[in-house]
């Protein structure tokens, strides 16, 4: 009986967990006005679901420094505050101590940042989740450098799943709305919960975030084209899924047949098996992306710490921006081409 009390508390707790930025309404300093008390200023996301990245700037209240920077765009000429991660309360961010790249979630960015009002603490953190100590300053500068990565990082999660879950949902869901009057993100997502039968925050997010870009903001929603995986198809060389492994997926043409990998590693492996001028049409899966790229044409990152589902692997990329970016962010040894891959390269990622 006991066994099954402890089995079933340890259930329990993995259903209601919520993630480590998410505090409870009651729980935090929500200081925009009315309706959308609870609404980031420049995106509209949950503030209580984002609260330890939570900011404060000339009385508005953003979910992360992404959003706030976008806003100001970086230049701050009043006092800015941030969430203390241990005490959940409001502190001068110019005094406070960020921990930049921890394992724990980020907010709106590919790096988390983490705030905390003592040094100790935030030395702490570090020591169980790990990044690295920096002041605001140098916050800020992490900030920028990161921001256009970012923004391309959100606006794929945009074009592939959220405009589409958010159209279907306010086409099925909701009273058609005007939105020509409609000043602020944060009121349009007011609205869509007045006229709408869905009132999850998640939905409402996905609904509010396809009208104001694509009705607003007269956005286009194009359709990233990512390499079509059959279910069933299974890695030539490891035997391993590819469908498992989107970011990863790879495929070429030979003798008039298609074949599949999970990697740029183990395709490279097939090419330079069969001889490279053999191989018909050949792609690799943008790392940030998944968008479909003639392989020949791509950006290679070696030596990161990025692992891929068969150990150490080529990082592919569209831009050599993106490339650099990365490898810079994960340790990266060197950029190639697929021209300068060989088996010697190969064999150093064994």
């Amino acid at each position: 009986m006991k066994k099954y009390l402890l089995l079933l508390t340890m259930f329990s707790c993995l259903i209601f967990a919520k993630s480590f930025q998410s505090i409870n309404k009651d729980e935090g300093t929500f200081i925009n006005e009315g309706s959308s008390k609870y609404y980031c200023s420049s995106c509209a996301m949950s503030l209580p679901k984002h609260y330890k990245t939570n900011y404060i700037y000339k009385n508005r209240q953003y979910c992360s420094i992404h959003c706030l920077y976008e806003q100001t765009k970086g230049k701050f000429d009043s006092e800015i505050k941030v969430v203390d991660t241990n005490s959940l309360k409001f502190i001068d961010a110019k005094k406070a101590f960020f921990v930049i790249g921890s394992n724990k979630p980020a907010t709106m960015s590919f790096h988390s940042k983490y705030a905390f009002k003592q040094k100790k603490d935030a030395l702490d953190f570090i020591s169980k989740n790990g990044g690295n100590l920096v002041r605001f300053k140098d916050l800020i500068v992490v900030v920028r450098n990161d921001f256009f990565k970012d923004l391309s990082m959100l606006d794929t999660k945009k074009k592939k799943k959220v405009y589409k879950v958010g159209k279907k949902l306010y086409e099925s869901n909701c009273n058609k709305i005007s939105i020509e009057n409609i000043k602020t993100i944060t009121d349009l997502k007011t609205k869509l919960k007045e006229v709408c039968k869905v009132n999850k925050d998640k939905q409402l997010q996905s609904m509010t975030v396809y009208l104001w870009d694509t009705k607003k903001l007269d956005k286009t929603i194009r359709k990233i084209e990512s390499i079509y995986v059959p279910k069933d198809a299974k890695c030539v060389i490891c035997g391993m899924f590819v469908h498992k492994y989107p970011k990863w997926a790879t495929m070429l043409e030979y003798k008039q047949k298609h074949y599949y990998f999970d990697g740029p590693k183990d395709m490279l492996k097939f090419v330079f098996k069969k001889g490279k001028s053999n191989i018909g049409e050949i792609y690799v899966s943008d790392y940030f992306t998944t968008k479909k790229i003639d392989a020949r044409k791509a950006f290679y990152v070696i030596g990161s710490d990025v692992y891929g589902p068969m150990g150490k692997e080529l990082v592919a990329f569209e831009s050599d921006q993106a490339a650099y970016n990365f490898k810079n962010d994960h340790f990266g040894k060197k950029v190639m081409f697929f021209s300068e891959i060989t088996d010697e390269v190969l064999k150093y990622l064994k």
